[in-house]
């Protein structure tokens, strides 16, 4: 089957073009539009859509668009025209394109037998309308779930102040096992707190741009208090964990606070699926990374000059990833199938690949079947104009741009 994207983004056209089965061609808005039998529309309020294409029969169409823009597209388009709200994640792109290229099948079908059309359009209109309907109803819980969410963060933040206030005996006296004990409620509000706001982070993605505060920083440092979080759940496993951190010979440009909650989160995943007085071992290093190719393992090792990347690898003596899971597990609605099974890596590992994502930076899962090794790598500093800026004290910080 033939599709046609009409888009500027890029995103877009890499999740689309994953689609098997389909002959992909891409169109700017406002543009001369070439022929096909399914077309993908990235709308915008100012470009027109060609009404004649739109008329064509045996062809689908899906639009792109914001909730505020519904309006508009009401009077513009109509007919069997599916429209997506944004952000749409790449999950629903996909399966609305394995349902267009099925519906293509079934109507080469049903041309050839010509019958039962108006049934099936009658139909498919009606479960285009529920589908419209269904995402606007999960707009509006994802709304709701953001909002509660971010409120949730407050108390969990006061929360652990009490707790850190009566563990340090600034209110009186405390034994030894009630410190231990209000050491382990300060880990899990702790927990639960980082858990809200990446959760609140992934509820947000696509309506809020956030650009992360780029400053120089100790990555050993970082990794150290990474640990030191998780030393509860360590503890209660006898698990070892090994530390080999090298830190690099220029300065590094990341988030602190962001990189270390993907290290909590990769530590504590770990820490799951590692059987009790196993190992967990943590190593970075300077690495040469080509970031114009965009793929995880196009990584070569590399010092000195040539080093324009940091690489973090978490390896465990636990349980391996499938090879046909390692992309599946950084998925948001990826669930777990066993107590031991790696199928899903829940929340924290989605929430570790917006962070590295938003740092302009890659992270995996290397597959084998024994011991989970994940890796991310990030950029060392931002592009040396802008990099000098931050390195200033420059407002223009969070338009840092990544060579």
């Amino acid at each position: 089957m033939r599709a046609c994207l009409v888009s500027s983004s890029a995103e877009v056209a890499a999740i689309l073009h994953q689609c098997p089965g389909i002959t992909w061609v891409n169109a700017q808005p406002g543009m001369r539009v070439p022929e096909a039998s399914l077309y993908i529309w990235d709308f915008e309020q100012n470009v027109e859509i060609p009404v004649e294409i739109l008329g064509q029969e045996d062809t689908q169409h899906l639009l792109l668009a914001d909730s505020r823009h519904l309006e508009v597209l009401g009077s513009r388009v109509s007919g069997s025209v599916v429209v997506m709200l944004k952000p749409a994640t790449p999950f629903t792109l996909r399966a609305f394109v394995e349902m267009a290229l099925k519906a293509w099948h079934l109507r080469r079908q049903v041309h050839e037998a010509n019958t039962l059309r108006h049934d099936r359009d009658a139909l498919l209109q009606y479960v285009l309308e529920v589908n419209l309907k269904l995402q606007e109803y999960d707009h509006e819980r994802s709304n709701f779930l953001a909002r509660a969410l971010h409120d949730l963060r407050a108390p969990l933040t006061a929360l652990h102040g009490y707790c850190g206030l009566l563990a340090e005996a600034k209110l009186g006296p405390v034994n030894a096992n009630q410190r231990e004990l209000l050491e382990r409620m300060r880990y899990s509000t702790s927990r639960l707190g980082r858990l809200a706001s990446g959760t609140f982070e992934l509820m947000v993605q696509g309506r809020i741009e956030r650009v992360p505060k780029f400053a120089a920083d100790d990555i050993g440092e970082c990794v150290n208090r990474a640990i030191h979080d998780v030393y509860p759940f360590l503890q209660d496993k006898s698990i070892e964990i090994i530390s080999h951190v090298d830190p690099p010979d220029q300065a590094f440009y990341f988030e602190a606070e962001q990189i270390e909650q993907v290290l909590v989160n990769l530590l504590e995943n770990s820490c799951k699926f590692t059987q009790r007085r196993g190992t967990i071992e943590v190593r970075g290093s300077v690495v040469y990374w080509d970031f114009d190719l965009h793929w995880e393992r196009q990584c070569q090792g590399g010092t000195g000059p040539m080093a324009n990347a940091y690489r973090i690898d978490v390896v465990d003596s636990g349980t391996g990833v499938p090879e046909h899971l390692v992309e599946r597990i950084f998925e948001q609605y990826a669930s777990y199938s066993g107590s031991l099974d790696r199928s899903g890596g829940g929340l924290g590992l989605a929430i570790c690949r917006l962070i590295v994502t938003a740092h302009h930076g890659a992270i995996w899962a290397t597959p084998g079947e024994s011991g989970g090794h994940f890796s991310f790598v990030l950029p060392l500093r931002p592009h040396s104009a802008e990099a000098q800026g931050s390195a200033d004290g420059s407002s223009e910080e969070s338009s840092l741009a990544f060579c």
